[in-house]
């Protein structure tokens, strides 16, 4: 009696091939169908305004729970029991994760909607820019060194050994990254000033990263959340749009 059906929403334009939605259905093994929409009707329609968003539908075509964020996945199994007509008690309530407000808020690098940049330079857009900054000292903040192109909904690196820095409390660091060159570009973590180590995320082993496709990089796992200043130096053609954490 469970029907799942998934709505992909593009944050980014890069997200609005179908090719690129095809492969990552693919790659996480997503069994049901998957609707893109690119023109955003589904998600105004809605109101929604997050990413994920959990929508329990009933049979008389009811919203009748929502879940905005990660977490409390207990809670949403519970509900879709209670609604099959299984034994345990539903709650029709949002439920929002513990601690949630505590980490750092999604931050985005492109100038549409980038906040919190505490850089030496202003931000100058859509052209090539030198940057100076060493060191980021105000809580869930970044700055860049090195030279850099900031756009729209992106930022891309201009030359080798140009870097992202960021000031976070988090446990996870995510960030979305492509590249501009062609063929995969690379880059290096180091965290708190030293090489990453154990705190290195699964998609950056031993604290080096491949950009080889655009997608959702997880960048640190520091096992608990907690403040730390991340740096990430790269080649040029390296594209970063946002910072999500967990």
């Amino acid at each position: 009696g469970l029907v799942i059906v998934g709505i992909h929403a593009p944050e980014f334009e890069f997200e609005k091939s179908i090719d690129n939605v095809r492969n990552a259905v693919k790659q996480y093994d997503i069994r049901y169908p998957v609707a893109l929409d690119n023109r955003l009707d589904t998600w105004v329609n809605y109101r929604n305004r997050y990413w994920p968003a959990h929508y329990l539908i009933d049979r008389n075509g009811l919203v009748v729970y929502t879940h905005f964020g990660e977490g409390h996945y207990d809670v949403t199994e519970n509900n879709i029991r209670y609604l099959l007509g299984l034994k345990n008690k539903g709650e029709n309530s949002v439920a929002l994760e513990s601690g949630f407000d505590e980490r750092t808020p999604e931050t985005y690098l492109g100038y549409d909607r980038a906040a919190r940049y505490a850089g030496r330079e202003p931000i100058r857009r859509d052209t090539q820019e030198e940057y100076s900054s060493q060191d980021v000292r105000a809580s869930d903040s970044w700055a860049l060194r090195g030279t850099w192109k900031v756009e729209r909904e992106k930022i891309i690196a201009g030359r080798r050994n140009s870097a992202i820095i960021l000031n976070f409390k988090a446990r996870k660091v995510f960030l979305v990254l492509g590249n501009a060159a062609g063929k995969p570009v690379h880059a290096r973590l180091r965290l708190n000033g030293r090489a990453i180590g154990v705190d290195s995320g699964k998609d950056a082993h031993g604290g080096a990263v491949v950009i080889n496709r655009h997608t959702l990089y997880e960048l640190v796992d520091q096992k608990k959340t907690r403040p730390g200043l991340l740096e990430i130096t790269c080649e040029p053609g390296l594209e970063a749009y946002a910072f999500t954490f967990g």
